[in-house]
Formats: structure tokens, sequence, C-alpha cells
């Protein structure tokens, strides 16, 4: 075992189970919000994108997108 999954597992080993589980109930929050947030940003993608900004945008998505040459 990594030094560091040592360590952490060691701290949560001290870590009284009810106050563990109100730390899981935090970060599921967290998790939760973030992936929220993820979707509404994700549904705003190209909503305003500027018409005619590419030449031949369907055939070369992939390099405009990622950079990958046929």
């Amino acid at each position: 075992m990594s030094t560091i999954k040592k360590i952490v597992k060691e701290l949560v080993d001290t870590i009284p189970d009810e106050r563990l589980k109100m730390v899981f109930e935090v970060l599921e929050d967290i998790k939760e919000k973030d992936i929220n947030e993820g979707w509404v940003i994700w549904g705003e993608f190209g909503r305003d994108a500027a018409e005619g900004k590419w030449e031949d945008a369907s055939e070369r998505h992939d390099f405009y997108l990622y950079g990958i040459k046929k």
C-alpha cells in the first residue's frame, strides 16, 4: 500500500462512524452540486456559436475540436 493510502486509511480509521457518515454526506452533496452545474454548462454549449466560423466544419470536425488529422 502506498504511503498516502496508508496515511488516509489510518486517519479514516480514527474517525467515529457518525462523524464519518457526516463527512460522506457533505461530499455527496458537493458531488451532486458539481454534477448538476456541469449539466447546466453542458446544456449551454453551442447556443451562441458564431455561424460560418470554420470551413468544412462537418468534414473536419475531429481536427477542429481535437486536433486529430485525417
